[in-house]
């Protein structure tokens, strides 16, 4: 389930860039931690799934403020 933008940026607001790509590298670790334990297991495991979501909604959170900073950098150069 993805989340509208400005739902994205209401659960984020108080989270720096940094702090977003540091926690998407953490779940990418879990996730592939779990897998090693076996591809079967890990697709029924909980905890496999929640880290799963999370990576999905940081990952979405990460590309809205890049397409915000990519869409203000053209408003900026359409005004020189």
């Amino acid at each position: 389930m993805m989340f509208p933008p400005e739902d994205l940026k209401a659960m984020y607001a108080k989270v720096t860039t940094e702090d977003l790509e540091a926690r998407l590298e953490e779940l990418r670790d879990k996730i592939s931690h779990l897998r090693s334990h076996g591809a079967s297991w890990a697709m029924d495991c909980r905890q496999m799934r929640i880290a799963e979501h999370n990576e999905d909604l940081v990952f979405a959170e990460l590309r809205r403020r890049k397409e915000e900073n990519t869409q203000s950098s053209k408003k900026q150069i359409n005004k020189l």
